[in-house]
């Protein structure tokens, strides 16, 4: 071979091999390995039903087999977008970039996906605290596609805390019920409007319906405080046990505990439960509490230093007056429980604690007229002797 025909074919080489290299590239990535092609499957089927720790499971092993196969990756992304939208608080902080990225990718390469991956958008920017931006993605989720379940559950979830939006909370949700009736998700957001509204057994209902489907922290905290609310002190205590036992450092499941705790008369147990809550988290209604729970168990002057506490950041709260009245009275300090309940009687009657109040000067004066007959009383058995020595 001349020196000509030698060089010729050498660049002839030259632009093969990368042509080569992609057609090599090309028939890998048709040729799965059967078992990557198995948990590509496994992983299809459990992300349809909406399994998504196992689909990435799945996922992650046919990664293992193929890690350059676009398919594989491809179906990563759609099981972590499918999770963003509907179950956000899965995906931990670090991740939100990668799942927005992925989300914008996939929405303008997959047909379908537009509505959840525009609500993965919007529950990234939920996450983030840009709840206006969120609000106008999930929004736009639903216009995208009207039967979309995690657009209209995702919107409902993320309006239900605003009382200004709770008309369209409400709409939200009963439509992604409609959708897919018994879905924990939205029977849970339901139940916490109920219970805004006034409607306690309304409320109830939806949460017990909703943990059907497995127990979950937020509906079970719920539906303890709604017990609460109507009194079932027992039935309470026994649902924010099992919040608490998911979540051990939970003040408000602690502090909630506590006041079912002591509303069912298990004054110890309270007291424990309230001082945990308090350790964690200072906050007036669970010192109140612990307050009245001290003060049930005879600790009147341990009760008049949580309940003085309260008074001294908010010397008009009702409770707190209330309690420094009764704790003072039980240590036979008449002047001081007077001025208490005084104080109490003097606060009008108005705001959302109206009925509270009302209830509470109600006691409060019926103990005012008592101290003063029995000062009274008092009084004129001291008078009989002094006449008597005259």
């Amino acid at each position: 071979m001349d020196r000509r025909t030698a060089a010729r074919a050498a660049a002839c080489q030259a632009v093969m091999r990368p042509l080569l290299l992609v057609v090599a590239l090309a028939v890998g990535c048709d040729a799965l390995p059967d078992l990557a092609v198995t948990h590509l499957g496994r992983g299809d089927r459990a992300l349809a039903e909406g399994r998504y720790g196992e689909a990435l499971a799945a996922y992650a092993h046919a990664h293992e087999l193929a890690p350059h196969d676009p398919r594989v990756q491809r179906a990563q992304m759609r099981a972590r977008v499918s999770l963003m939208a509907e179950s956000p608080a899965r995906v931990a902080a670090d991740a939100l970039e990668d799942v927005a990225y992925e989300a914008e990718f996939l929405r303008g390469t997959e047909k379908g996906l537009e509505a959840v991956c525009l609500t993965a958008l919007g529950n990234v920017l939920a996450r983030r605290g840009d709840r206006d931006g969120a609000r106008l993605k999930l929004a736009e989720a639903v216009k995208a596609d009207s039967n979309a379940y995690v657009a209209h559950a995702a919107l409902g979830a993320l309006l239900a805390g605003r009382p200004e939006a709770a008309a369209e909370a409400k709409a939200a949700l009963e439509r992604a019920l409609a959708l897919r009736p018994d879905a924990p998700g939205p029977l849970a957001g339901l139940g916490k409007i109920k219970l805004a509204e006034g409607d306690v057994p309304g409320a109830i209902e939806r949460f017990v319906a909703a943990l059907k489907a497995g127990d979950d922290f937020g509906t079970r905290l719920a539906l303890g405080n709604a017990r609460l609310q109507q009194g079932k002190h027992v039935e309470a205590a026994a649902d924010l046990s099992r919040a608490v036992q998911m979540d051990p450092r939970s003040p408000e499941a602690l502090g909630l505990l506590g006041q079912a705790l002591l509303g069912a008369g298990k004054l110890d147990e309270a007291e424990r439960a309230l001082r945990a809550s308090l350790e964690l988290r200072p906050e007036a209604g669970t010192s109140i509490a612990l307050g009245f729970t001290l003060s049930r168990q005879k600790k009147s002057l341990e009760a008049l230093d949580v309940l003085e506490g309260v008074l001294a950041a908010d010397p008009f709260a009702p409770p707190a007056l209330f309690g420094v009245g009764m704790a003072n009275q039980d240590l036979g300090r008449t002047p001081q429980a007077l001025a208490a309940f005084r104080r109490l009687l003097a606060l009008p009657l108005e705001g959302p604690q109206k009925q509270l109040v009302a209830d509470l000067q109600r006691d409060a004066k019926g103990r005012v007229e008592a101290l003063l007959a029995a000062q009274e009383k008092a009084a004129s058995a001291e008078e009989k002797p002094s006449k008597a020595k005259r």
